[in-house]
Formats: structure tokens, C-alpha cells, sequence
């Protein structure tokens, strides 16, 4: 089942006090559980993280921070062993090791308690990666950086200290400028994090500054620079500050701001034009890179596909859902709620006319997907295929497990297969659909996902004699993390009482089976292992 077809799960945020207030749905210790606390913004340094995978939240009336984006933003390494589940922080030249769902940490051999009683958590958003999350005292009194809770105004801040771990004072090292377009960018650069400035302000004689609190500065306190606007920048000691004064002529806009080691001013004469936040952007771009280099690192790490198999072919099988999140839920409406069933749908929802009174019996896409799937993997190793199922029973494997289980065995294809629904209680929509990612689409394998998924659909509607609603690109991580050709289908709506009539049926599980199966033996003439 989509994401944003689970049972109507939006996520919603409201104020309240200047708090923030979430619902949404976490998966955690092997099920999935709907969350609905407090979710904060979180600030490294004075700069606040953006487009975070998981905010910090509330766990058993503790704050949980993402540990790597917090240590990566200070400049530190973060590595996860994934055998042992262990996190190791490398951090201001000392090692700390921490584990999942233990309370025991260890910095430079010496053993310390992680505080408040809750102990490292392997948490995602529903349908997105896990992210290792820490009570926020852990990274104050465990590592001795300085944690700023504001419950109120929904906001947590972590800074490092000042001064660098000998002692001395970070000092500005450097000055450079260069042009382009009309834009004079001046780059100063420290020995260390620059964790604050004043606002930029502009004298009479426009200078543009900005004071650094505890800076001093170890190179020439004056730069000709003569580019643009830009005559020159000087540095000079106030107190315990340096202020940086850029000498102008003719500026009409700038800009400045922090970017770990370096201030960076941005400077232009034409008042239209366009200074972009470049920070922001690159950040997000950052982001983005950083995530799939670690998905594609994921995937050239591990040996040949051939090689892990043993030169054997193996399907590898995934029953959607599971355990303690039953997926998509449907039932075969009484006669009191066919007699509401007409105010339950909007404008843009068709009406069943047909619909006949069922026994208001309760199902789920979990259990109909592994029947399925059974019936699947049935019918293919009768055919001599090898096949491995994620699960056969009812247990959770988590969306990250899942395609990793046919990374590690070398599988030549992978199927996800799930039930469908819509954000209204019922729906007309039937049939079947079918879900590939772009970014794992190439013709390694001797066929593309999507070229996968074009056959399987069209088979599987077929032997099933219900609509192909065709095949479609989506980002979801179980295909997006295979190294093989992977899709996710969608075999019919749980929320369509006429389509779950038929879905319940061992005959018409059967008939879809028997298409998939099809779909799959006839993608597998076409595929060669790497």
C-alpha cells in the first residue's frame, strides 16, 4: 500500500504556544506506532537543520535527536556497524561508541551511562530509512557539548565551545575574493568552527561589518581587494572580538553568513540582482548527494551479484506489512454503514451502486498479501525456481532489511507485493498497479525495472481479469534500495468492499498468483547476472 494511502495518514502540524505538534507514523522495536507529541527544530552551531529525516520528537518524556546529522554538522565522523549495531562518533579526537537499544556507552575506553533511562533507537518515518536516535543529554553530558532545551518555543540547540580543545583561541586565518557576474564574493577563513557573528550593518562611508565574538586573527589586517564594489577588507581587535570591515564603493546589495570554518560575504552595485541563499541550497543539495552516495556505497560495496549467489538464480519475495502493522484495512460493510457509506465520500469519488450488505468482518493487507505471496513462491518453485521470501509468517522485516535480504544473496529480481487504498473511507478505484524507481532502472541485469514491471502487470490483470492501471514511477525505498530490478505491486483496494469480496477468495488469489507467477518466469528468461 502507497504511503499516502495508509489508512488516510497525513501529516499534520498545528502551534500551540509557539509548540509544535505532530501526527505521524514511526516504526520502531519491529512494528509501527502512530506518533503524535511535540516535534522540535534543531540548531548545530547557531544554524538551524533543515529537510531532516526524522525532527527530534518525545520517547517516553525524553527528547531524541538524529545523532548523525547532529555530529556530522559539528564536523565529526559517524559510522554505523551494521552486524553489531553499534554507532561510532568521532568526535574533537576522541571515540565514542554507542548501541542500539543499549544504555552503555564508551569514550576512549572508559564506560558511561547514557542518561534519562532511554537508550539509542533505530526510528523512520513511516516508508523512510531509520535514523539513529539519541536523548539529547546524552549529547550534553556524555560528549560535553552545550544543549539548549526550549520546550516552549519548540527549539533545541547544540553548540560546541569556543575555544579548541588545547585551549587557544580560533583565529582568522585567511582572505580571498573573486567575481562573477557582477558578484563579489569574499571568503574569510578561520582555524576552527565559527559559532556566531553580529548582523552585517553598513557605516556612512559604507563599510559593511560584522564582529566576531572570541577572534582573534593570525594574518594581515588588510586585503586590497579592488573587485566590484569591493575596495578592501580589514580585520581589527575589539575586546575579546575581531571585526571584519569590507570597504565599498557603490554596493547596492550584500549578504553574509557562516559556513563552518568561514564567514562569507556575497556583494553586488546592481540592487536586481539575484544573491540566491546558496548556503540553504547547497545544504540541500548536500543532503540529498550525501543519501544517495551512502545508497549507491551500499550497493558497489557488496561483491557480484553471481558471486553471492553461487551462480544460482534466486527471486526474492516481500509480503507487504506485517507483525504489528496490519497495512491497509478493510471490511464488508452491515447494512447501518452501506446506510452512511454515501455521506463518506467527496465529489471526486465515484458511487458504488451495487454494493450488497456484507458481514462488517474485518481484514487486513498484511495477512492477503502473504497469502498471496505464498501462493507465489508456490507455484515459481514448482517451476525449479529458488525462491526467498522476507517473511512467511507474521513478522515485521523493516523496509531497510527487506531489499538488503536480496542485496546479500545476489537475487535477480525483487517483488514487493501489497494491497491498495485511498484517503476516503470507500472507493470505486480497482485494480491492479505496479511501482518501479527510476534510480535503480538500468540494464545490468539484461531488463530494466520498469521493463520488469510492464510485464508482470499486464500478466497479472490478465489472469486476474481485472483493470491494469498501469506501471508507475515511485521513489519508495524497498525499490529504490534493490541492486536488482525490484517493483512494488499493488493488487487490488482494500477499501473497495466489491474489489475485497474477490481479494479474500483463495480462487481469486489463485488467478492473481498465477499471473505473477507468470509475469515473473517470463522476466526471468530475460535476465543475466552481473
Amino acid at each position: 500500500m502507497k504511503k499516502s494511502a495508509f489508512l488516510g495518514i497525513l501529516v499534520c502540524c498545528f502551534l500551540f504556544c509557539a509548540s509544535v505538534f505532530a501526527s505521524m507514523i514511526l516504526e520502531y522495536d519491529g512494528g509501527v506506532h502512530n506518533y503524535t507529541g511535540s516535534v522540535y527544530s534543531l540548531s548545530v552551531n547557531g544554524k538551524e537543520l533543515k529537510n531532516l529525516p526524522l525532527e527530534p520528537i518525545i520517547f517516553n518524556d525524553r527528547a531524541l535527536v538524529p545523532v548523525r546529522e547532529v555530529f556530522e554538522a559539528l564536523g565529526a565522523d559517524v559510522l554505523y556497524k551494521e552486524k553489531t549495531k553499534e554507532i561510532v562518533i568521532t568526535y574533537s579526537g576522541k571515540k565514542t561508541t554507542i548501541q542500539i537499544d543499549s544504555n552503555i556507552a564508551e569514550t576512549d575506553g572508559k564506560t558511561v551511562k547514557i542518561p534519562d533511562g532511554v537508550t539509542p533507537k533505530l526510528i523512520a518515518k513511516w516508508g523512510e530509512s531509520a535514523k539513529t536516535m539519541v536523548p539529547v543529554r546524552f549529547v550534553s553530558d556524555s560528549v560535553g557539548l552545550t544543549v539548549d532545551f526550549d520546550g516552549v518555543a519548540g527549539k533545541i540547540s547544540v553548540s560546541e565551545t569556543v575555544k579548541k580543545s588545547d585551549g587557544t583561541q580560533n583565529k582568522i586565518t585567511g582572505i580571498s575574493a573573486k567575481e562573477e557576474d557582477g558578484v563579489v564574493t569574499v571568503t574569510i577563513s578561520a582555524s576552527g568552527k565559527i559559532l556566531k557573528m553580529s548582523s552585517p550593518a553598513v557605516t556612512a562611508s559604507n563599510t559593511l561589518f560584522v564582529d566576531v565574538e572570541n577572534m582573534g586573527y593570525s594574518t594581515a589586517n588588510k586585503k586590497e581587494i579592488n573587485l566590484g564594489a569591493v575596495l578592501s577588507v580589514r580585520l581589527g581587535l575589539h575586546d575579546n572580538s575581531t571585526r571584519i570591515a569590507i570597504d565599498t564603493e557603490g554596493m547596492k546589495k550584500y549578504k553574509a553568513s557562516i559556513s563552518g570554518n568561514n564567514i562569507i560575504f556575497t556583494i553586488s552595485k546592481d540592487e536586481n540582482v539575484d544573491i540566491p541563499d546558496k548556503e540553504d541550497d547547497k545544504d540541500k543539495e548536500d543532503d540529498k548527494d550525501k543519501e544517495e552516495d551512502k545508497e549507491n556505497e551500499e550497493k558497489t560495496n557488496l561483491p557480484k551479484p553471481s558471486e553471492l549467489s553461487g551462480g544460482k538464480i534466486y527471486v526474492v519475495l516481500d509480503a507487504g506489512h506485517g507483525g504489528t502493522d496490519p497495512g491497509a484495512v478493510g471490511n464488508l460493510m452491515t447494512d447501518e454503514e452501506l446506510k452512511v457509506y454515501h455521506d463518506a465520500l467527496d465529489s471526486t469519488e465515484p458511487i458504488l451502486e451495487t454494493l450488497e450488505a456484507g458481514t462488517g468482518e474485518t481484514y487486513y493487507e498484511k495477512t492477503i498479501a502473504l497469502a498471496v505471496t505464498k501462493k507465489v513462491q508456490k507455484i515459481l518453485e514448482e517451476k525449479g525456481v529458488n525462491v526467498i521470501m522476507t517473511r512467511s509468517g507474521d513478522t515485521y522485516p523493516t523496509l531497510d532489511e527487506r531489499p538488503a535480504i536480496a542485496n546479500k544473496r545476489g537475487a535477480a529480481m525483487f517483488l514487493s507485493i501489497h494491497l491498495n487504498s485511498t484517503v476516503m473511507p470507500v472507493t470505486a478505484a480497482q485494480g491492479i498497479e505496479i511501482y518501479y524507481s527510476e534510480s535503480n532502472n538500468g540494464k545490468d541485469y539484461g531488463i530494466t525495472s520498469k521493463e520488469m514491471a510492464s510485464v508482470i502487470v499486464k500478466k497479472a490483470a490478465k489472469s486476474a481479469n481485472t483493470t491494469a492501471r498501469g506501471v508507475k514511477a515511485g521513489n519508495l525505498l524497498v525499490t529504490r534500495k534493490s541492486v536488482m530490478p525490484a517493483n512494488l505491486i499493488e493488487i487490488g483496494f482494500m477499501n473497495n468492499p466489491d474489489e475485497l469480496k474477490k481479494l479474500i477468495t483463495a480462487e481469486y488469489q489463485d488467478k492473481l498468483a498465477e499471473g505473477i507467477a507468470e509475469g515473473i518466469l517470463e522476466v526471468l528468461g530475460k535476465i543475466k547476472l552481473p
